[in-house]
């Protein structure tokens, strides 16, 4: 369960969250299909099974909550990237606070059956900047927020 990238752009990662599960990021960019979110264990009281799927939108949006959204634009105008300069009725389902970000799936699993998870927990800061590191700024289905009310960390604290 690590992560996986394909020409150098990052495929795959987990979230853990502060209702106590685990997504896994399934960011597919070969052409083959939108990016999604699957819970894949759960600890707690979150509405969404395990096995359910986040999938309504083209681009996933990383802070302080992971939100799948349909970016706005294209002919003249640019692509708009960050969610918040999205029209909300663009913004599809979203996950409860992120704890962690993390490359490997077992580490997301220890994470899960820690203690007193907060968000943007400290214990895991290294492997969720790593992950934000891996997507970086020009992801093709994945942005990292940059508005202090999204982020999951200020930018540079990741850059």
């Amino acid at each position: 369960m690590k992560a996986e990238r394909l020409d150098d752009v990052l495929e795959r990662f987990y979230a853990v969250t502060v209702s106590r599960s685990v997504y896994v990021v399934q960011i597919t960019y070969t052409g083959t299909g939108d990016p999604y979110l699957q819970k894949i264990a759960k600890d707690g009281k979150s509405e969404f099974a395990v096995g359910e799927k986040l999938h309504r939108g083209t681009m996933v949006s990383v802070g302080m909550q992971l939100y799948m959204f349909v970016p706005e634009g294209g002919g003249i105008t640019s692509i708009e990237r960050q969610l918040t300069g999205v029209n909300t009725r663009w913004w599809g389902e979203c996950t409860s606070e992120v704890v962690a970000l993390l490359l490997d799936g077992k580490r997301a699993l220890v994470c899960l059956d820690a203690q007193d998870l907060v968000s943007c927990d400290p214990r895991w800061l290294e492997g969720t900047i790593e992950v934000l590191r891996a997507i970086g700024d020009s992801h093709p289905h994945c942005s990292i927020s940059l508005h202090p009310d999204f982020w999951l960390l200020p930018p540079e604290q990741w850059r």
